[in-house]
């Protein structure tokens, strides 16, 4: 029996595409945003209603969900091509090294 492992393609590609570069989730862009946030956050504190906005808070709880999803997918990914293809295809390369670099960029967002 053969699975189609197209859908699983398309998910990595467009997880790389996302994670690493200039996409929406690399670590420059998640760098920037976090520290604009940041920065947002403690100017609201200084203005004449002194409440603070929480943009960072918001912001990292999103990146946490993002990135805890992402993770999961590439573990049922993951767990689906060990069981089917060799071990030194490049399917399971690119699926290990977005959840690495997913997993990286989780923790930037926790600990930031």
């Amino acid at each position: 029996m053969s699975i189609d492992f197209a859908p699983a393609e398309k998910y990595i590609g467009h997880a790389e595409q996302g994670l690493f570069g200039s996409g929406p989730f690399s670590e420059s862009t998640i760098k920037d945003d976090l520290q604009n946030r940041q920065m947002q956050d403690n100017l609201s504190t200084m203005g004449s209603s002194g409440r603070q906005t929480y943009y960072l808070r918001e912001k990292k709880e999103y990146y946490d969900q993002v990135f805890t999803e992402y993770l999961n997918g590439f573990d049922i990914i993951l767990r689906k091509a060990r069981g089917h293809l060799s071990a030194d295809s490049t399917l399971i390369s690119r699926c290990e090294r977005c959840k690495a670099q997913a997993y990286r960029l989780l923790e930037i967002a926790r600990n930031y």
